[in-house]
């Protein structure tokens, strides 16, 4: 492809400035997919850290967790095939240096899976009602491990005995307490708004007014979860439009441009297939410069925002929107090859 390397390096004005095109538009489509991701990685990272697969809620709880009440017989019935129960309720906590954060409480079972695979970024685990474990988004705000914080509109204190990374939900951090200092915080002694089961498939039959819902279903219904979701990925869908059409527009001005030299190629015997493909190595190597500056930008930007901002690239997302963004590149060139294949030499040389 000499000629189309040749070409670009004489015009490199034009050509920087398709690429420079590309660059921008495919910056901004990883910057929006990391904020997708991001968003959801605040709104249902703690579910993914249990590794349960399954959930067990009341029947008229429209899959909300902190609105369902499992009745103790659907309890016992769960937990006996290896659940572990859930208490959850959203609140605000506030530590004796004044820090103040929203936060979502978490009640669980020391004896069941989700305690157990707990991991602790720093400190312990909790090993009593006076105590909890928190997300490390909290060190942001100021708490510290060893802080005594204050549940809300209550009299009750723990102690933070450790901090847990990934622990979000609902877009706010979660604190992890015990099943008992839940309900005594919520003053519903007995009342159990959940049973997560690592099996997809749980053994749990005869529920009375439960019932066991799929993972991914519980997370979908997570508030403002899918409509955020849905909105990036419209917007994410609308740029590779652009990105086609601006391409298109691009190359088609210049490819008109460069017909009477086209004709005069195809006089001197050179093949329409050479130039057909002449046209497609240069937006294909465009394309990969632009998305090549745009991976590094996209991994820069997202190493210097502050923690606030809830950014998350993914490798493997980043890869596949960087293939269809070259791929949108090379349908772009497909009107442009057609107006080239229909060069008449005689006419475009004067004849």
């Amino acid at each position: 492809m000499f000629l189309a390397i040749k070409e670009i390096k004489h015009e490199k004005l034009r050509y920087a400035l398709i690429t420079g095109m590309i660059m921008l538009v495919s910056y901004l489509v990883f910057i929006l997919s990391g904020l997708s991701s991001g968003l959801q990685t605040l709104n249902s990272a703690a579910i993914d850290t249990w590794g349960a697969n399954a959930i067990v809620l009341n029947k008229d709880a429209q899959l909300s967790l902190p609105q369902s009440v499992v009745n103790t017989p659907d309890v016992n019935k769960a937990t006996a095939t290896g659940g572990a129960k859930l208490v959850q309720f959203g609140g605000l906590v506030k530590d004796t240096a004044g820090h103040k954060e929203s936060v979502q409480v978490i009640g669980i079972d020391q004896k069941e899976f989700i305690y157990k695979g707990l991991k602790i970024e720093n400190g312990t685990k909790l090993t009593a009602d006076n105590q909890v474990v928190v997300s490390d988004n909290l060190k942001v705000d100021g708490f510290k491990l060893g802080d005594n914080i204050k549940f809300a509109n209550t009299n009750i204190t723990a102690k933070i005995v450790g901090f847990t990374k990934n622990a979000n939900l609902n877009i706010a951090p979660v604190v992890y307490t015990t099943i008992a200092n839940a309900q005594k915080i919520t003053q519903r002694p007995g009342v159990v708004n959940g049973v997560v089961f690592k099996d997809a498939k749980p053994n749990v039959s005869n529920l009375h007014t439960s019932k066991v819902y799929a993972i991914n279903d519980f997370v979908n219904a997570l508030p403002g979860n899918s409509a955020q979701t849905m909105t990036f990925n419209f917007m994410i869908g609308f740029l590779m439009v652009i990105i086609l059409i601006v391409i298109t527009i691009f190359l088609y001005i210049l490819t008109i441009q460069k017909l009477p030299n086209f004709g005069v190629l195809k006089a001197q015997g050179v093949a329409t297939k050479y130039l057909v493909k002449n046209t497609l190595f240069q937006s294909f190597l465009i394309a990969v410069i632009g998305v090549g500056i745009a991976v590094i930008l996209t991994t820069i930007t997202a190493l210097i925002l502050p923690a606030q901002v809830p950014i998350f690239i993914s490798a493997s997302y980043v890869a596949v929107t960087a293939v269809l963004i070259i791929v949108m590149s090379l349908l772009g060139s497909l009107i442009p090859i057609r107006e080239i294949v229909k060069v008449d030499p005689y006419t475009m040389i004067g004849g």
